[in-house]
């Protein structure tokens, strides 16, 4: 999937349910309708608003902007649940703390479901392929292993698979001084995931993180969740 576009290119993390900290974070880039924005998946779960998370997604795509987010292991997990073990759903939702994407009818909205199943894995761009957890590089087409797309830690096989590519991916929970420098290096490999759930709970962590891949620019918002 090669998409090409006139303006800003920005890549956000994990949101994990923290709305209130991805609105302001969106906020923060001034969009404009050339721009594209891609969420590298885990957009549910964990916080506290999950629906909040969708509904600022779904009403972004709605106003016309470029949004495009991908699929990460706690959808995949969301999905498995309702297609393999629906009496586990409510259960499975009080868990993650994301009671609140039911239906009065005690089901998944539509609006979110239809959004959740047509997730891709991945987004291959000129520069740089974009998944949520990593990529199985010993395959012959390295787009092969979904399971590893939304769930490795680490890479499978020859970085130099990757084609001159960067890989941006979230899941594994990076320390902010790490992801600078792994920009600054311009690392092959680029993790974004700096645990926004953690809030200031835990040093170095805590924020949501978006990078331009233009300028290679981290905008951030930390967590503002009440």
């Amino acid at each position: 999937m090669l998409i090409q576009t006139t303006g800003n290119r920005y890549v956000i993390g994990d949101i994990h349910g923290c709305s209130n900290t991805f609105r302001k974070l969106i906020k923060k880039l001034c969009l404009q309708p050339e721009d594209e924005v891609y969420i590298i998946g885990d957009m549910i779960n964990r916080g506290t608003n999950s629906s909040g998370v969708l509904k600022r997604i779904i009403k972004l795509k709605k106003s016309g902007y470029k949004v495009f987010p991908i699929k990460g292991n706690h959808e995949q997990m969301l999905l498995n649940i309702i297609k393999n073990e629906p009496e586990k759903l409510h259960q499975f939702l009080k868990f993650y703390k994301s009671a609140d994407l039911l239906s009065t009818k005690g089901k998944i909205k539509k609006k979110y479901l239809t959004l959740l199943e047509n997730l891709p894995a991945y987004y291959e761009l000129d520069r740089f392929i974009l998944v949520h957890a990593s990529l199985d590089l010993n395959s012959d087409n390295i787009f092969d292993n979904e399971a590893f797309m939304l769930s490795g830690r680490y890479l499978h096989g020859d970085r130099a698979n990757l084609i001159g590519k960067t890989l941006i991916h979230g899941h594994t929970v990076a320390e902010l001084k790490s992801i600078e420098n792994s920009i600054k290096d311009s690392s092959p490999v680029i993790g974004i995931d700096n645990g926004c759930i953690y809030g200031k709970t835990r040093k170095g962590f805590g924020k949501l993180i978006c990078l331009n891949i233009d300028t290679m620019e981290i905008i951030s918002k930390t967590n503002c969740e009440k």
